[in-house]
């Protein structure tokens, strides 16, 4: 038997001794093919005794293997590389192996170890096709990655030899010197695929190519690719969905623990013997909270392990096993508890098809059976059910069919009558949990305490504004299966359990480990939603049912719709009916302040909605911030800052509580309490701290307009590297953002930043004279200097600016400082009386007052007068000044024909005002009797019993 031994080589001095002195004791022959060595590589080869053979490098290895193939004489041949030796225990075994060899082997796979040069440690192992017989036609085909065939047929029936028997160490991928390799082999790899080479025969290369030089994104392209093929019939076959497992680790999200288990199964579905891949999907289902099944798949893990003998290397040591047994006893213990409870998880779905794959495995985390009924969809949804019921076969799912009938309490009901679990999870399916695998132990935890409803924190979030969210509430979602449990009402259903209302039952509110995100009330669906659910309420209304427990989703149904009226009056009506949602007792004040916003309701009335709110709900931020932008549309930015500030604390606490059992709307105009913080902070002169403002308010909702104008503000409106490089990132992966922030610039006048986005193709008016366009813009910014200019010169004359002012404008100022001695201002009181706000909110006290004495000259007339008087007085109630607007009322008299029912209603708004609830309730029963006077009766009933 003669063995010859065959090697490429190019400049490998440093390597190739140790590698011929691993196997001179064995072979006969020795033969190099050397691509263009300039060290003493040759010489070191001939000194062995060895052949050499010259080739020009070509960017192809199998050209000169196959000439070194070519070469051999011997029976066997063994392939090596410079940077590969056979190891000090086991290369006195080559001659006996390959003496006892299976006559129908053609080649022998033997263990590599991959070896760090420069630490010394072992990277990994695998076996790899290193001695064949020399049969005719033996040759390799590929550029890189080449593989050993007989004629056109790759080389098969290869023999495995034990790595106790032999072992190669390679050291030619060492962390210090394998980049350089990579770079050349991704080069050959590209070169390969261009000439004709299928792309799949390098997937796997790809994928450990462009990782090593840290292209992590194609790596996972072609890893992905890899292993959609399924398990390939090659030695270490496992790289791609090693790498894959590790890439999905990094996502700790409840969504990417479920892609990770996902992917893990179908990894050990290929390889059911590898015990590594075994732990690591126990590791995934404990993390899932799924601790019987992650039992038995670590058991399966440290059984195959024991016997472990396969050809895919596995990554497991004795210290990891020594601690997945303890792992294992963790896993005993959780498995025992959980058992003791069954959890049905239902939905009612009709046209989810965007959804209803997400919301299956959410509550597959956590479910023992699953029951959906459908109630006639028209799209792939049912499809899609089907195909998770055969991907998850150990999962019992029922799927009903039934007809719409408009009502969804029936529709629950049918799922309900089909449940057996202890308890039920009823959740639509735009509704999942944040972290499913929390469920089952937190309603294990609940199991023995006598608790029937559990309430959980719910998120709204709009898909239509980046995923906003837009409110959170408490809502209840999980229940203790009893008899006659069953929903109520065709619309916003109400659960009962033994005729019993869920005031009635004893619940208990989850912390945020139960949180849920719902995406269905996304401003694109909202319309459509409302309306059917407006004329379901009504049926119900219709029906006889309670129209108290309807006040408020009327409310929001009809603000939805456009209709502010209706909204304000039912959500005023909820706020006084004997039933209180739990948990939404704000949302009604809330809902109320925003359509009173849409009705251009004064100042004063909303206000005074705030203040109830802050009153009733103090814990909440919401009503601090809305008083913050009541008092910012006042003047008052001082005050305003303490508003925004005790808001986000007590944003800040809520967040951190585990429970909250009222919900909040804040989150909704997050953005604005920031960017209105922003310009009280610009108005004190704190300009460093408003910029934080802006950019917290535009990481929120990129398109905040008003926080980025006031943000370029800062800069002058120029694009400043600074200004540029904090928005950057902000705006980075947003689909046309520079044609939106080159939109929004030039529209508020940033000319420059509109260029500087517009990557200078902006259009400017002034370049083709377009005169309409120049004046509209002007007209817009004078009217925005005038009020601060009008104001300045009260507080200092100075002829040469108070020329510019309008006539009328410029006669009140001269009568201000005495210049017009004795002038009567005919035709100006609409001036002064336009401009009183800023006045009032922006000078001095002293300015202020001596304006307000300027009304005596402009009357004529007693009767005049005092309808001037009534102007100024309101238009102070408007500006939160109910001290002074009350002093001007009290100047009217008694008899006054202007004492009217309007009268009545705004000295009693003043005395609200002024938390004198008996004098207000007094002037109510005077006034007009409208929905504004029975709102303030009641505001002033609560105030005054919240004293009490």
């Amino acid at each position: 038997m003669k063995i010859s031994a065959v090697y490429i080589a190019k400049n490998e001095e440093k390597n190739i001794a140790r590698s011929l002195e691993s196997i001179k004791d064995a072979v006969d022959e020795l033969i190099l093919v050397d691509t263009g060595s300039t060290d003493n590589t040759v010489d070191i080869f001939k000194s062995y005794g060895g052949k050499v053979f010259y080739q020009e490098w070509q960017d192809d290895f199998s050209a000169p293997r196959n000439l070194a193939l070519s070469k051999a004489t011997g029976d066997w041949i063994i392939i090596l590389d410079a940077d590969e030796s056979f190891s000090k225990d086991t290369r006195q075994n080559i001659g006996q192996v390959l003496r006892i060899a299976a006559p129908e082997s053609n080649g022998l796979l033997i263990n590599m170890t991959n070896y760090d040069k420069d630490t010394g440690e072992a990277l990994d192992e695998f076996y790899s096709l290193r001695i064949v017989r020399n049969i005719k036609g033996l040759n390799y085909k590929g550029r890189i990655h080449e593989t050993l065939h007989i004629g056109d047929e790759e080389l098969s029936n290869a023999q495995r030899v034990t790595k106790e028997i032999l072992s190669i160490d390679h050291t030619g991928y060492t962390t210090s010197i394998s980049q350089e390799k990579h770079q050349r082999n991704l080069r050959l790899m590209e070169k390969a695929i261009a000439a004709g080479d299928p792309e799949e025969r390098y997937y796997t290369s790809l994928y450990e190519t462009y990782a090593a030089i840290g292209n992590m994104e194609k790596a996972i392209h072609y890893a992905k690719l890899d292993v959609a093929r399924g398990r390939q019939p090659v030695t270490y076959a496992s790289r791609s969905y090693r790498g894959l497992m590790r890439y999905y680790a990094e996502d700790n999200s409840s969504a990417g623990k479920i892609r990770r288990a996902q992917f893990v199964q179908q990894a050990v579905e290929d390889f059911p013997e590898l015990p590594d891949f075994h732990a690591e999907y126990s590791e995934c289902l404990y993390q899932l909270g799924k601790y019987q099944e992650a039992k038995q798949e670590i058991e399966k893990a440290i059984t195959l392990y024991e016997s472990y003998d396969g050809m895919e290397p596995c990554l497991l040591t004795p210290k990891m096993v020594r601690l997945m047994d303890k792992r294992l006893q963790e896993m005993t213990a959780l498995a025992k508890k959980q058992t003791d409870v069954k959890i049905s998880a239902c939905a009612i779905v009709r046209n989810e098809e965007k959804n209803i794959r997400g919301w299956l495995e959410n509550v597959n985390v956590f479910a023992d059976e699953i029951i959906i009924n459908d109630t006639g969809s028209e799209d792939s949804t049912k499809e899609l059910i089907a195909k998770f019921s055969e991907e998850n076969p150990a999962m019992p799912i029922v799927l009903l069919e039934s007809m719409w009938q408009d009502d969804f309490s029936l529709a629950k009901n049918q799922c309900l009558d089909e449940a057996t679990g202890d308890w039920v999870v009823f959740t639509d399916a735009d509704e999942t949990f944040k972290t499913p695998e929390k469920v089952r132990n937190y309603i294990v935890d609940q199991a023995n305490t006598g608790v029937q409803v559990i309430f959980v924190p719910m998120a709204n979030i709009d898909q239509d504004e980046n995923n906003r969210v837009m409110n959170v509430f408490t809502v209840p979602r999980i229940f203790h299966r009893e008899e006659e449990l069953q929903y109520r009402g065709r619309i916003h259903e109400e659960i009962s359990i033994n005729n019993q209302t869920i005031d009635c039952l004893q619940t208990c509110f989850a912390d945020n480990h139960l949180a849920m995100l719902h995406t269905g009330y996304s401003s694109k669906i909202n319309v459509q939603k409302a309306k059917r659910n407006l004329d379901l309420l009504l049926q119900d209304i219709a029906s006889g049912q309670n129209i108290e427990k309807k006040y408020l989703y009327l409310a929001e149904c009809y603000y939805t719709l456009g209709d502010y009226d209706k909204a304000l009056n039912n959500a005023l009506l909820a706020t006084q009916s004997s039933y209180q949602a739990l948990g939404h007792q704000g949302d009604m004040y809330w809902l109320a302040l925003n359509a009173m916003e849409k009705l251009n309701y004064p100042i004063e009335d909303r206000m005074a909605v705030v203040e109830n709110g802050i009153a009733l709900f103090p814990d909440l931020p919401d009503f601090y911030a809305r008083k913050g932008m009541l008092l910012i549309e006042n003047g008052q930015h001082q005050a305003a800052i303490g508003c925004f500030e005790k808001s986000l604390k007590i944003l800040e606490d809520y967040n951190k509580s585990p429970l909250t059992s009222n919900s909040s709307n804040i989150m909704s105009v997050l953005h604005e309490v920031y960017t209105d913080l922003g310009i009280c902070l610009i108005h004190i002169g704190e300009k460093q701290a408003a910029e934080v403002m802006y950019k917290t308010a535009v990481t929120i909702n990129p398109w905040t307009e008003k926080a980025l104008c006031h943000w370029a503000d800062i800069y002058n409106g120029r694009p400043d590297k600074e200004f540029l490089q904090e928005l950057s990132p902000i705006y980075a992966g947003i689909e046309n953002s520079r044609e939106m922030l080159t939109g929004i610039f030039a529209i508020n006048g940033f000319i420059e930043l509109a260029e500087y986005y517009s990557d200078g193709e902006y259009y400017l008016p002034i370049k083709i004279k377009d005169y309409e366009d120049i004046y509209n813009k002007s007209m817009k910014d004078m009217a925005e200097i005038l009020p601060a200019l009008y104001v300045c010169l009260l507080e200092k004359y100075q002829e040469e600016y108070v020329k510019i002012l309008p006539n009328n404008l410029q006669r009140v100022v001269n009568v201000f400082y005495g210049r017009d001695q004795g002038e009567v201002l005919n035709n100006c009181f609409e001036d002064y009386l336009t401009f009183l706000p800023e006045v009032i909110s922006f000078a001095r006290k002293d300015t202020g007052e001596r304006y307000l004495h300027l009304l005596e000259s402009f009357s004529t007339s007693n009767d005049e007068a005092e309808k001037q008087l009534l102007s100024v007085a309101e238009k102070l109630l408007k500006c939160h000044q109910e001290e002074l607007a009350l002093s001007f009322y009290q100047r009217i008299s008694a008899d006054s024909e202007n004492v009217n029912e309007k009268f009545w209603q705004n000295v009693g708004i003043c005395f609200y005002g002024l938390d004198q609830f008996e004098q207000a309730l007094e002037c109510f029963g005077r006034a007009l009797k409208d929905k504004k006077t029975e709102a303030y009766v009641v505001w002033c009933r609560e105030r005054m019993k919240n004293e009490d």
